[in-house]
């Protein structure tokens, strides 16, 4: 049944085809319809699209575009049921978070057809998982004040997908004939948005790697080309959600290929387009070090030490507790700290005044998942003397020497490749030495010694 409704809903990239139908007021369908008066005309129009949009079992995906503040507008999905009155809207991952209709399955509102410079469609009555996101009060400042009316341009020949825009934004507005029950679109379709919409990733066209990222809470995927800041955001694609995969509002245009459609692998580790010109890869584990600020990943602690190193470090506390300047109780933290543009610094004691050291290392990368470390021999600290002198050296050479690069293998400990939930990194010459940390935990300490 999931392929079927793959090869259907592929058909949404049709969608984008909406940008074209923009025009300044709602244009009415040029057929023999001319040859009533106004009022029949009027009348006539609405009941054939009353017609299309109940001669359907199972319902429409109901595609918006939200503006947002900031970013390109976000794509929203909705499965709808209609009747000759009434509208129901289905839940989905974004209505659990809503608030008074959060254990909602289902919500019944009214809509009807308008004759307002053409025939529009409009969502009378208040449902609280559409117009929620729909909202024009100053509530929501100038986030998500998208339309609950919107203006029908035209629906296809066999007449499975109607096409529109918002009354009041002008966005590219969509519903597609469902092949499935409404709750079982939505819940297809969702689980694209939570399984696989990484907030990390790499875009692969044309034999270039560019750093990439899904901005899932606005439906945007960033793409950084050559040029463009690391600390501010790419070049931003709307895109929304397809059971197999996703479709963009502004196709991607890179070295000639126009990008619009997209699919998910086989392996479930990626987007491939579908006429293969590009693809949505896991990003580079070298990379979350190398060319990622915002992965300022921590070290956290004597339980995530191999053996080999684990050995290294109780030398470490013993030179400490001998050097009549430190006590190894009061070596609390252990970090490693990296700026995102190819440098790290080991740091002790972190947030620890005076006792804060750190020790600067260079990186460089090997492979997308390798990477080679080597110290620079120098250290800072509050303090008059060296602690590596004291006993750190024991951390610090096992992590890194002045006089050689080390490599070491990155794994993904935990999660998935594409949203790891755990880093190891493993040394090549001496698999004993490893050691592993969580990503992205910038605020997060955690004590060697708990």
């Amino acid at each position: 049944m999931m392929t079927k409704i793959m090869k259907h809903l592929f058909a949404a990239s049709l969608v984008c085809c909406c940008i074209t139908a923009t025009l300044t007021g709602c244009q009415m369908k040029e057929d023999d319809l001319f040859e009533m008066d106004a009022a029949n005309r009027s009348d006539a129009w609405m009941a054939d699209y009353r017609r299309v949009f109940n001669n359907n079992d199972y319902g429409w995906a109901l595609y918006t575009m939200n503006p947002t503040f900031g970013r390109h507008p976000s794509v929203a999905t909705y499965a709808v049921k209609f009747d000759q009155v009434n509208s129901t809207f289905y839940k989905s991952t974004s209505t659990v978070r809503l608030p008074g209709v959060a254990d909602k399955d289902s919500l019944v509102s009214m809509y009807s057809f308008k004759m307002d410079n053409g025939i529009v469609l409009s969502f009378d009555t208040y449902n609280g998982f559409f117009h929620y996101y729909a909202d024009q009060s100053q509530y929501f400042s100038q986030d998500l004040q998208g339309d609950f009316e919107f203006c029908l341009d035209r629906y296809s020949e066999n007449e499975d997908t109607i096409f529109g825009r918002g009354k009041t934004k002008q966005l590219p507005f969509a519903m597609i004939k469902l092949p499935v029950s409404a709750p079982a679109y939505q819940a297809a379709c969702d689980s694209i948005l939570s399984f696989y919409s990484p907030y990390n990733c790499s875009f692969v066209c044309e034999g270039d790697t560019l750093p990439a990222r899904f901005l899932g809470t606005y439906q945007n995927l960033s793409i950084w080309m050559e040029g463009d800041d690391p600390r501010v955001d790419g070049h931003l694609y709307s895109y929304g959600n397809l059971v197999g995969g996703l479709y963009f509002l502004e196709p991607i245009e890179y070295k000639g290929h126009i990008i619009k459609e997209m699919k998910i692998t086989l392996e479930k580790d990626g987007y491939v387009d579908i006429h293969g010109q590009a693809m949505i890869i896991p990003k580079p584990f070298a990379n979350y070090w190398l060319y990622d600020e915002e992965s300022d990943s921590r070290f956290f602690g004597y339980s995530a030490l191999g053996t080999w190193t684990q050995g290294e470090w109780d030398k470490a506390r013993d030179a400490i507790n001998k050097s009549g300047k430190q006590r190894a109780d009061d070596l609390h933290y252990i970090t490693l700290a990296t700026d995102g543009f190819g440098g790290l610094e080991l740091i002790v004691n972190s947030w620890f005044g005076s006792d804060e050291v750190h020790y600067p290392m260079e990186l460089k990368k090997i492979s997308n998942d390798e990477i080679a470390v080597r110290w620079t021999g120098k250290e800072t600290s509050g303090r008059s003397y060296k602690f590596y002198d004291i006993g750190y050296k024991y951390i610090v050479d096992a992590f890194a020497s002045k006089d050689e690069w080390r490599t070491y293998r990155i794994s993904a400990r935990t999660g998935s490749k594409m949203s790891p939930g755990e880093f190891q990194l493993t040394e090549e010459s001496n698999p004993d030495n490893s050691i592993y940390f969580p990503t992205n935990f910038r605020y997060y300490h955690y004590s060697i010694w708990e």
